[in-house]
């Protein structure tokens, strides 16, 4: 299969095509985010096999653009391997978005999703509620099938929302905490160097949050010795508190960008780098990080 099967296609989405479909029925959804968070979320493509790995194995882009994107897309083994072309088209000012199988398993399935603002009230200050409707290029052979393929992908959907939602609220609340540090700039009441006590107290299998320097650094016991690496992604403010570590490197959970745990350029050369790591050190038992010296690197927030 090749990105040769995106050939021809308009970059626009068509709704009066609908009619020649059979519609299968719908999954909606309230949420606790906002149609900005929505939307770079639906032309976030690159998060799809690190936060959806049971849909999705990998995923290579063919084209993207203000109209949204065409990839070709790996299947988990478990689900019977195989790739598909897939297409996104966005309707941004709508808060809509139609997505197509142009080859593979599902061929010709459309999924179409409108976004609707539902904020309000103190329980609900960032609300959205989605709609997605299933289309298929042909109606099931019976009712009973219709009502199995409807319910695997109500499932599917709600699973995928599921981390969506965590991916979307977490994005947010890095946002929020960016702002209120200064879009990352230190202020001269930030601490260069904290104390988080003794060093024989500590628990070895937490992590621990210090702000230094306008930064958020993660304090992690790891291979034997203490370090403190950067807590947020540069990319888009990926969590990196927790994220595992192997062969030296971090690996952001979002998008799976891997950065060695001193600092440096994204291994794969993604133009992104993670600041330098914070200075560990042990005085009269207690143990001590000290902001890094040299320059900051600034976080792509999107």
């Amino acid at each position: 299969m090749t990105s040769g099967g995106f050939a021809g296609r308009i970059a626009a989405i068509d709704r009066s095509q609908l009619g020649a479909l059979h519609y299968l029925g719908n999954y909606v959804r309230r949420m606790p985010t906002n149609l900005p968070r929505m939307m770079e979320n639906a032309y976030d493509w690159e998060h799809l096999p690190f936060v959806h790995p049971q849909a999705f194995s990998s995923i290579t882009i063919a084209e993207e653009g203000r109209w949204g994107w065409r990839a070709e897309a790996g299947l988990p083994a478990e689900s019977g391997g195989g790739t598909q072309l897939i297409e996104l088209l966005v309707d941004t000012a709508q808060a809509y978005w139609a997505t197509t199988v142009v080859e593979g398993l599902g061929q010709g399935t459309q999924i179409h999703t409108q976004a609707t603002d539902v904020s309000g009230g103190p329980d609900f200050p960032d609300a959205i509620e989605i709609d997605v409707r299933f289309y298929l290029p042909r109606a099931p052979q019976t009712s009973e099938q219709s009502a199995m393929i409807l319910g695997y992908l109500q499932a599917q959907y709600a699973g995928l929302y599921d981390q969506d939602e965590a991916l979307m609220v977490g994005r947010q609340e890095a946002l929020d905490i960016f702002a209120h540090n200064f879009a990352g700039r230190a202020s001269p009441n930030d601490p260069c160097s904290v104390s988080l006590g003794n060093e024989a107290d500590l628990d070895r299998g937490i992590v621990h949050r210090v702000m230094l320097a306008g930064a958020d650094y993660a304090v992690r016991h790891h291979a034997g010795e203490w370090i403190a690496h950067p807590a947020v992604c540069p990319h888009l403010l990926g969590p990196l508190a927790d994220a595992p570590i192997a062969d030296g490197l971090l690996a952001c959970p979002w998008h799976g960008y891997r950065f060695p745990i001193g600092g440096g350029q994204e291994t794969s050369g993604k133009p992104c780098t993670l600041g330098p790591a914070a200075a560990v050190s042990v005085a009269n038992g207690d143990l001590y990080i000290s902001a890094p010296r040299g320059p900051r690197h600034d976080h792509h927030t999107g």
